[in-house]
This record gives C-alpha cells, sequence and structure tokens, in this order.
C-alpha cells in the first residue's frame, strides 16, 4: 500500500478484501477499497482515508479500513 508521495514507496503490506462495500457498517467510496494491513514499513505515515482513532500507518496493524484504490 502507498501514499500520494513523491516518489512513491511503500508504506505497508496487507490483504485486498474485493467486493466489500462497508467497513463497520460504513459504506466504502467508489474510490475504496477495504484491508488489512499485516506489515507496517513507515509507521509515521498518514494513511490516505483517516478515521477519528486512526491517523498513522502505525496505527493499522492488524485493523480493517478503506484505502485509496490506486494507491494499493
Amino acid at each position: 500500500m502507498y501514499v500520494d508521495d513523491y516518489p512513491p514507496h511503500p508504506i505497508a503490506f496487507g490483504r485486498v478484501y474485493e467486493g466489500s462495500t462497508t467497513i463497520h457498517n460504513i459504506p466504502l467510496g467508489n474510490d475504496q477499497v477495504r484491508v488489512d494491513v499485516e506489515e507496517v514499513r513507515d509507521a509515521d505515515a498518514r494513511i490516505p482515508v483517516s478515521t477519528q482513532e486512526v491517523q498513522l500507518v502505525g496505527q493499522t496493524l492488524n485493523t480493517f479500513l478503506a484505502w485509496a484504490t490506486h494507491l494499493v
């Protein structure tokens, strides 16, 4: 998984759940996919779709969250 940065670099690795339409009963946007972060590469990077609870990659380990499709 990447963030909008130059040059692009991977900040996390995980699993994409194709076909999912919600996360915690909140609908995904048309340009979002559901992911599960399994390995953090840059704990201080800001995630593309933050929530009140999660803003940095270091907070995402083993958590389902929305991620911008073009950054997966």
